[in-house]
């Protein structure tokens, strides 16, 4: 759980930082040997005449996540309450006089860090469920310091947080079952219920750590889960009620049509399914492997009926950002047949390509008939572009061209979604206003 729980903190980091969880093995796969100097008679490239892309600078999504309702000022205000309040247990700094154990007590301070980040993350970020989501992380890092000073301060046992995690828990499945399907528009509808779907999903499925290592950072991690237990409760349970007031008194359920929509898109969902293309098999992938081989993988992954996603509002939401896949699949596919896709032989051609993926995404909002929905189909791929920066700003010297694959990849794959995600939407309102 120890290295699980480290990789959760690490994502959170470099979403801050870096898109670490998005470069991931391709950062590795693309920039091995980055200052090595090409052979054979391969075309080589200069990282001079690359796009000049700060390496130090945050990199972030150029499309952030959003939903359509208003956030209350005093929810935010409450949660930044609860994270000063919790790191306020704490003395700062920690020092082997309180925590001997070196590695537990920079566990502590790395949390307390990044709760103190977290603040800092909400307070610049670009949409309002950027910043709840900004400090609902850390609420979570906050508690885990606080749990596990708390260990060591007053000897506290674990038992009083694993009931507040149960209750939680509990409190979720509770609001769940109640939850009713307001709305008079079915788009910003299904908008709305797939984040408190999602939210509450996230409480009732969540993993309870196990205890196979630390004693204190093992209280520390159910800290952590029962205060992100209760901050996703908290945050879902906003939504609603902010849903709910900004609606006519009037407004009835759309529960039926967000069911019968769903059904419909899930129907075409797994019709392009059972048509996906084989996954490449080529001992040695070129871009035209790597974009389908991802493509492909993000396509089929999803729910293919209602009853396995987290309501009938997910269900849309999903169905969406999947067809878009396989639209944008298909139009790859076109271009490699036709010999359109291939390797770039210079930096200008490089720059283009990166040029080309913003334009796709920041067209694929201005012209779609639902910019909303179609945000949720494109965010993934803003991440992938700016995961494919990342990797650009970190190149040095001159070395082959093939070094870019994964990251020209990503570019690639950005712009097929964005260009493919409007015609999707629109047909996904079609369906939801014919339900």
């Amino acid at each position: 759980m120890d290295e699980e729980r480290a990789s959760t903190r690490e994502q959170g980091r470099t979403t801050r930082r870096g898109l670490l969880a998005l470069a991931g093995t391709s950062v590795l796969a693309g920039c091995n040997g980055l200052a090595g100097l090409g052979g054979g008679k391969e075309p080589t490239i200069r990282a001079y005449d690359l796009p000049d892309i700060d390496p130090d600078e945050d990199r972030e999504p150029a499309i952030p996540e959003s939903v359509p309702v208003d956030i209350a000022p005093d929810h935010f205000d409450a949660t930044r309450n609860r994270v000063t309040t919790l790191l306020a247990e704490l003395p700062t700094p920690l020092g082997p006089e309180d925590i001997p154990n070196g590695y537990v007590r920079q566990q502590l301070s790395d949390a307390a860090t990044d709760a103190t980040a977290g603040l800092d993350d909400a307070r610049d970020a670009r949409t309002e469920l950027v910043a709840l989501e900004s400090l609902r992380r850390a609420r979570a890092e906050a508690r885990y310091a606080a749990a596990g000073w708390a260990v060591a301060d007053r000897n506290l046992s674990v038992g009083s947080i694993q009931r507040e995690y149960r209750q939680a828990v509990s409190e979720a499945r509770s609001v769940r079952d109640a939850h009713e399907y307001v709305g008079t528009d079915p788009v910003r509808a299904a908008l709305v219920h797939a984040r408190i779907e999602d939210t509450l999903e996230r409480v009732i499925d969540s993993r309870v750590p196990a205890q196979d290592g630390n004693h204190l950072l093992y209280i520390a991690e159910w800290g952590e889960e029962a205060e992100s237990a209760q901050a996703h409760l908290d945050d879902a349970r906003h939504l609603d009620e902010q849903f709910t007031m900004s609606l006519p008194a009037d407004a009835g359920t759309v529960e039926e049509t967000l069911t019968e929509a769903a059904e419909t898109l899930l129907a075409d969902v797994r019709s392009h399914r059972s048509g996906l293309p084989p996954e490449p098999t080529a001992e040695e992938w070129d871009i035209p492997e790597r974009v389908i081989g991802d493509l492909r993988r993000e396509a089929d992954d999803g729910v293919a009926r209602i009853a396995d996603a987290n309501g009938p509002a997910s269900a849309v939401v999903d169905a969406n950002r999947r067809l878009t896949r396989f639209q944008a699949l298909d139009r790859l596919q076109e271009r490699i047949d036709d010999g359109e896709l291939s390797r770039p032989e210079s930096a200008e051609a490089v720059r283009e390509i990166r040029s080309t993926a913003y334009d796709a995404l920041d067209a694929a909002l201005e012209e779609s008939p639902a910019p909303e929905l179609t945000r949720t189909a494109v965010t993934s791929a803003a991440w992938r572009v700016a995961g494919a920066d990342w990797e650009l700003a970190r190149y040095e010297g001159e070395f082959p061209v093939s070094r870019l694959d994964s990251t020209i990849a990503d570019y690639v794959i950005a712009t097929a979604i964005g260009r493919a995600a409007p015609d999707v939407s629109g047909r996904t309102v079609e369906t939801l206003e014919s339900a």
